[in-house]
């Protein structure tokens, strides 16, 4: 509940900055490896249209008799498995670049979400759905006596939010004392 209203104050006091801001983290991250992601992808793409010339060219040799049949059955076998790979390779990046896209459309969604729910006085299920994509939960710390576990949240939409305090993970703390007697 804490999260969510610090991060709908920090977003009614300056949305456009937290948009700005929120993109600039993510492109600056995310621009680098989408631009080596576009171009490994076109290289694959590439690669796939030069294997299908050097399957065909290599049939047209074991059919002329130039080519031995096992030394044809080897290298098709390679061919043909390298296509696999690729073929798998361009479909997962096509797929990666396409949840890169739906990213920066998420912080619209993200900023109308928070203008839907302006005052949140009691957290529902709807509204943890609507707005939490996962929490981690850490594995608490009792070395200072006191039990300390960190719990991160990932935002739908947005992801983890890395804005001032909003970034840090939430503490809570609780004596060993305290937990004996609950």
């Amino acid at each position: 509940m804490e999260r969510i209203c610090a991060v709908n104050e920090l977003i009614r006091e300056d949305a456009e900055g937290f948009q700005e801001e929120w993109l600039r983290c993510r492109r600056a991250e995310q621009e680098k490896s989408i631009r080596s992601d576009r171009r490994e992808l076109e290289q694959a793409k590439k690669r796939l249209g030069d294997l299908d010339v050097l399957i065909s060219r290599l049939y047209e040799d074991y059919v002329l008799g130039n080519l031995r049949a096992e030394r044809y059955k080897k290298m098709s076998a390679d061919y043909e498995a390298e296509q696999e790979q690729l073929k798998a390779k361009v479909a997962e990046s096509e797929d990666w670049l396409q949840k890169q896209q739906d990213m920066s459309n998420g912080i619209n969604s993200f900023l109308a979400l928070t203008k839907k729910y302006v005052d949140v006085e009691e957290l529902t299920q709807t509204i943890v759905n609507e707005y939490i994509k996962q929490i981690v939960v850490y594995t608490p710390d009792k070395s200072s006596g006191h039990r300390q576990q960190k719990i991160k949240i990932i935002f739908n939409f947005v992801g983890n939010v890395e804005l001032g305090d909003v970034s840090e993970p939430v503490t809570y703390e609780r004596t060993l004392k305290m937990q004996k007697t609950a």
